[in-house]
């Protein structure tokens, strides 16, 4: 008795005009030839993969642990980096404003030595001071002396 070889149906053109078109229809590749010879080994049959249910614990083991590590280096990196940079830019703008501060401050004592320097350095004071401390009295042109040089 020779074995039988079953193929799979094909839809003709009206089933397919009736159903929808074929695009919402998968491809199928042509039927290879059947060599009577060798019996069908029926297929098994498997459950297709559902991505959307997959669980957790499944997708975390398809992802090499090394590459997780990594990522959570380089984000743990650059938080580092930003809040040294937002540390950083905190004191040298409180050292800004202190240098400022010392800058107005020097400014505004100038002013004051410049002050005192004008009323000290007046000729009224000084005549005042030459007279009253060193007894000294104003010449009259009458009483002037030249020392030769020698």
């Amino acid at each position: 008795m020779t074995p039988i070889a079953y193929t799979p149906r094909m839809k003709s053109a009206a089933e397919q005009s009736v159903l929808g078109s074929s695009a919402h229809t998968p491809y199928r590749a042509p039927a290879s030839p059947i060599v009577e010879d060798e019996p069908l080994k029926a297929e098994p049959k498997t459950e297709p993969k559902k991505k959307n249910g997959e669980s957790f614990e499944k997708v975390v083991r398809r992802i090499p642990t090394l590459y997780v590590i990594t990522f959570a280096a380089i984000v743990t990196c650059c938080a580092v980096l930003i809040i040294w940079n937002t540390l950083q830019v905190n004191r040298f703008t409180l050292e800004k404003t202190k240098l400022e501060q010392d800058i107005e401050q020097a400014k505004q004592r100038i002013i004051k030595l410049k002050a005192q320097e004008m009323q000290l350095s007046a000729p009224d004071r000084i005549r005042q001071v030459a007279k009253t401390k060193f007894g000294m009295v104003e010449s009259d042109g009458i009483n002037e002396y030249t020392i030769p040089s020698q």
